[in-house]
């Protein structure tokens, strides 16, 4: 996996994803042959990977034997720019879009580490009273009216006998924040723990994967799935790369890394 750095010189994973553009990449090919736009598919993904083409054609070949018949009409498409290295401009253009949505994402992610630390260390601890005071008293007669005004979560609900213990209600119930209920598809889940450079734990692992994928919903304030998985499969992926050479035995457990909050933590993405 390549790495680049953001503005701040700290290293980042690049995206393993692309935008494509079909109307447009049918247009700009419009008479070519399949073997030629297959062609200039591969070169547009070599290109994002390898963070350009060599400059030299021959080591372009190299890449896919069908290049070199299709070359006349690809070389113009990878002009060879000022660091030596053929790029395509559209793609460039996208690359900057894709690699600020991760420098964000990144940022949001550690903002809201650190948030949920200062929050953790500043709990007050909880002082026992022989009697509930005026203003907590006035406080659960408003949950209890409440509670008694609301046709979905009725008072005799406030709690729920299971096997003999308290249960509370379901906090699901007109939840506030819908990323909570949001259906995660299994499929993304599973490609997620394909990920890990250590495969051990799933069943716990794949709890946590969910979880994980709820928890960056709510830092980006999204309802949909789709960046948080992309976001998580990122910090997976630099996970990888980190321990690409290190010993089996020493690599994190998937569990222990998602348990830790490590996906948020800067430092997996060297």
């Amino acid at each position: 996996m390549s790495v680049s750095t953001d503005g701040n010189g700290s290293a980042m994973s690049r995206a393993p994803w692309m935008q494509f553009w079909g109307d447009d990449f049918m247009s700009s090919t419009l008479g070519w042959s399949a073997c030629e736009r297959g062609a200039y598919l591969i070169l547009l993904w070599a290109a994002w990977q390898g963070d350009g083409l060599p400059a030299d054609p021959e080591r372009v070949f190299r890449i896919d034997p069908d290049i070199r018949a299709a070359w006349p009409l690809l070389e113009s498409k990878f002009p060879v720019g000022p660091d030596g290295r053929r790029r395509n401009a559209r793609q460039e253009s996208e690359r900057v879009k894709a690699e600020k949505f991760l420098r964000d994402k990144a940022a949001a992610g550690r903002a809201s580490a650190a948030a949920r630390q200062q929050n953790g260390n500043s709990r007050p601890t909880p002082v026992a009273t022989d009697a509930p005071t005026e203003s907590q008293q006035e406080g659960n007669h408003s949950l209890s009216l409440s509670l008694s005004l609301s046709p979905s979560l009725p008072q005799s609900h406030n709690s729920i006998s299971l096997n003999g213990s308290a249960v509370e209600p379901d906090s699901s119930v007109n939840d506030p924040k819908p990323n909570r209920r949001a259906t995660i598809p299994q499929a993304a889940l599973d490609a997620l723990w394909l990920k890990f450079p250590r495969k051990v734990g799933k069943k716990k692992a794949m709890a946590l994967l969910d979880k994980g994928v709820r928890e960056i919903m709510e830092d980006i304030e999204h309802d949909e799935p789709t960046d948080a998985l992309i976001y998580m499969g990122e910090r997976i992926d630099a996970l990888a790369h980190k321990h690409r050479t290190t010993d089996p035995k020493f690599i994190p457990h998937p569990a222990t890394w998602l348990s830790q909050g490590r996906y948020l933590d800067p430092e997996e993405t060297a």
